[in-house]
């Protein structure tokens, strides 16, 4: 019986920052009753619900928190909030734990500080995403998100004082495009590589493992920016599939294929990426 060839890139899995959050907010609700999550700690589901299991509430709707008398605890998520949420939540007498990322949590003072000086705050982010909702909450009301190279290229380009940073977890090869563009609009741009370096550094080792296997596989929820762009970055190199857990797996991609490659995103848990692994290596390969 031939069994597949299983490679767990370096650096899969949680990023400090998650981990940190992940294990705070479990032995937060562990010591204190009445805590609410405020959204979900990461964009994967099944680290949602260990967090849920292990007796926390989440919940994202600010009003409600707030005006829930018996909830004395709120748990602020890796991702943050903008100054005008904790504002609120402060004033009306709830406990906060503050686990926001600490890289996010300096781009949200540069931001601040950038406002300050009266600059024109370009973002380059998802447009809902509660890292960039944050974001924005510190720059005052000077701010224009862009998503895309399209958005880049079609910017007001009566902007003065403009500056760009991005949220921690975009696409580096997107964000050095639109960089591009940018510069060549407003000739003073000053941009801040605001991304996360444990971000670029997964997607260094997975495209460099990529050049060592048959297959690829990411593993991360769908609703992730940061397996997203992973996804996105490792896919140029190789045939790659996305998938969220085993049954995602569809066997017959794996035809005349023996080295299988696994990358997990920062938002990943640890046993997920070795659930899929022990599922893959019990398996016959396929010829």
């Amino acid at each position: 019986m031939n069994n597949y060839k299983i490679l767990i890139s370096k650096n899969s899995g949680f990023c400090m920052g998650v981990k940190n959050a992940f294990k705070k907010s479990i032995e937060i609700g562990n010591m204190n009753q009445n805590t609410i999550l405020l959204g979900d700690i990461v964009h994967n589901r099944f680290a949602i619900k260990q967090i849920i299991e292990s007796g926390l509430i989440v919940d994202e709707n600010i009003d409600s928190i707030i005006n829930n008398k018996a909830i004395k605890n709120v748990i602020i998520r890796a991702h943050g909030v903008s100054p005008e949420i904790e504002k609120q939540l402060r004033e009306s007498k709830k406990n906060i734990y503050d686990l926001t990322c600490p890289i996010v949590k300096k781009v949200q003072l540069l931001t601040k500080k950038l406002s300050n000086e009266n600059h024109e705050i370009i973002i380059f982010g998802k447009l809902n995403h509660p890292e960039v909702i944050g974001i924005q909450g510190y720059a005052s009301s000077n701010f224009i998100i862009i998503s895309n190279t399209s958005d880049a290229e079609n910017i007001n380009r009566n902007l003065l004082n403009p500056v760009l940073i991005s949220q921690t977890t975009m696409n580096s090869k997107e964000f050095i495009q639109i960089s591009t563009i940018l510069k060549e609009i407003f000739p003073h741009l000053t941009i801040y590589n605001t991304l996360c370096n444990n971000t670029i550094k997964t997607q260094e080792y997975a495209i460099k493992l990529s050049h060592e296997v048959d297959l690829m596989i990411v593993i991360g929820d769908k609703k992730s920016s940061n397996t997203i762009s992973l996804y996105n970055k490792v896919k140029e190199n190789i045939e790659t599939i996305f998938v969220e857990d085993i049954q995602d797996i569809d066997i017959a991609l794996f035809k005349n294929k023996n080295r299988i490659g696994l990358a997990g995103g920062s938002s990943t848990p640890d046993y997920q990426i070795e659930k899929i692994k022990k599922f893959i290596e019990s398996l016959e390969t396929v010829t």
